[in-house]
């Protein structure tokens, strides 16, 4: 009965495995961008580690990361971390993701999301 039972487990602990995905990847591409602020424009992620930011005046370059469904936004110069903004991914579905920004402390900033749509 136990080896019955290892294989089965196995196969869930694989399926769940692969229901979590690699965040990083999917966001890959251009987005169009909605703040709740109201404003938009367009976020492109680059498989580089760039992204592109073009939401009204505001036109920046960032690199990033995805650790543990969160969105690391920052810039470097001289090898040293400058700016930078942390954003919780939430999925909704494949070509629709809400990003919520955080505070110093990893807690959702109340009214700052930005909604990408592929």
């Amino acid at each position: 009965m136990k080896k019955a039972r290892f294989p089965l487990l196995a196969v869930l602990v694989l399926l769940l495995l692969a229901a979590c995905g690699d965040s990083k990847s999917d966001l890959i591409g251009k987005w169009t961008g909605t703040e709740s602020a109201g404003g938009g424009g367009t976020v492109t992620f680059n498989d580089n580690d760039t992204v592109l930011i073009e939401m009204g005046v505001f036109n920046n370059s960032f690199e990033w990361t995805v650790e543990d469904n969160t969105l690391n936004l920052y810039t470097t110069k001289e090898g040293k971390q400058e700016l930078s903004y942390q954003y919780e991914i939430e999925k909704e579905s494949k070509d629709n993701v809400t990003l919520y920004e955080l505070d110093e402390e990893g807690k959702r900033v109340e009214g700052s999301t930005i909604k990408l749509v592929k």
